[in-house]
């Protein structure tokens, strides 16, 4: 019974640190974007090229081509 409690009590913290994510990525102003390549959701192994913000790490759109092309050539 105690593994219960402590993988219930692991959840809602989970729950929470997520919550407090979500709100601190919302109330970022996003200034400085990044192109990373991130996994296409949490439990995927594919991975996808996104912008991403660099201060709170939110995907916040698809790169251009021209970004694309500098991100892969490493520039």
């Amino acid at each position: 019974m105690a593994s219960n409690k402590k993988v219930a009590s692991l959840i809602e913290k989970k729950r929470k640190i997520s919550k407090e994510i979500k709100y601190l990525q919302n109330n970022c102003e996003h200034l400085n974007k990044v192109v990373k390549s991130i996994k296409e959701n949490e439990d995927s192994s594919t991975f996808v090229i996104r912008c991403v913000c660099g201060g709170c790490g939110k995907t916040i759109g698809v790169p251009t081509q021209q970004e694309l092309n500098k991100y892969l050539n490493g520039r």
